[in-house]
């Protein structure tokens, strides 16, 4: 049986500094909203006669400012340059 991986790609990758986008709410998320991805929070696997299919990540953990790790979904997430602005 042999693996595969779909063309998809991650949107993040480990270590990306990103900012949780406004209107979204997390108990201990800091003021300032930013953090690094720490790690993906879930990978789904599709077994069929074909191999194994390794899905889309679309989920991470990010470590926030606050040394809090949080799991946010990759629409709630935005990249950011280490100035602290949008790329």
């Amino acid at each position: 049986m042999s693996e595969k991986t779909l063309s998809a790609t991650p949107a993040f990758v480990i270590g990306d500094f990103v900012r949780v986008k406004e209107g979204t709410h997390q108990e201990d998320m800091p003021k300032s909203r930013m953090g690094h991805i720490q790690g993906y929070a879930n990978g789904t696997r599709l077994y069929n006669n074909q191999g194994v299919t390794v899905s889309h990540r679309d989920q991470y953990f990010v470590y926030m400012t606050n040394g809090k790790t949080l799991k946010f979904h990759e629409m709630f997430l935005e990249h950011v340059d280490e100035a602290g602005g949008p790329r």
